[in-house]
């Protein structure tokens, strides 16, 4: 039995053990082509495409302000594709993966103005 349908796709369930509570909300959106992300990942969008990528703190096309966190492993090596992101929530601060431009400081204030809260569980 195949996993794709005629006409659809589908992106398999994965417990986002990273999100811990709060006011949790999802969205989604077509990353990337030439990535292979980790669930927990920050992403940004790309101003001029709409399209989602890592996010860099020193990038300068609007990927520089995450908008959330993949909830799933995404590889789009081979292609862009559909994916899903917490973009609100208490998130675990210890699962939540940035890329190595961000200092420690800055992954502190990365997430500010939005509804997503970086916290430690206890």
């Amino acid at each position: 039995m195949s996993d794709i349908y005629a006409g659809s796709s589908y992106v398999p369930y994965q417990p986002a053990p990273f999100i811990l509570g709060g006011l949790v909300a999802f969205d989604s959106g077509t990353l990337a082509s030439g990535q292979d992300l980790e669930r927990g990942t920050v992403i940004g969008r790309v101003a001029a495409s709409g399209e989602l990528v890592e996010s860099q703190q020193d990038a300068t096309n609007g990927s520089e302000n995450p908008v959330g966190v993949l909830n799933h492993d995404a590889d789009a090596t081979g292609g862009a594709m559909h994916v899903v992101f917490a973009k609100g929530g208490d998130l675990d601060k210890n699962q939540v993966k940035f890329h190595t431009s961000w200092s420690a400081t800055q992954q502190l204030a990365a997430f500010d103005r939005t509804p997503i809260s970086l916290v430690t569980p206890e």
